[in-house]
């Protein structure tokens, strides 16, 4: 996937001036960012079975996100990250 998103910024910057400045790489981190936001989203609604509730995706995307901060706090908490 990494290498996916790399090639798609090499893509777009070949339409920006070639400068080797921060900027540059923060464009690069923010195209990244956005495609691994953008791809996902895609790939879970295509695979969605029928009959799966608005109310269903919400409460699950919020189930996970509070899994995902939680192990982050503990892992945080007994100093392992």
């Amino acid at each position: 996937m990494e290498l996916f998103i790399k090639i798609i910024a090499k893509y777009f910057q070949r339409f920006r001036k070639k400068e080797d400045t921060d900027e540059n790489k923060s464009s690069t981190i923010i195209l990244q960012l956005v495609l691994l936001a953008v791809f996902p989203v895609l790939y879970t609604i295509t695979l969605m079975p029928p009959g799966v509730s608005v109310l269903q995706i919400v409460s699950a995307g919020i189930a996970f996100f509070l899994i995902v901060i939680f192990a982050l706090r503990i892992l945080k908490y007994f100093k392992l990250m």
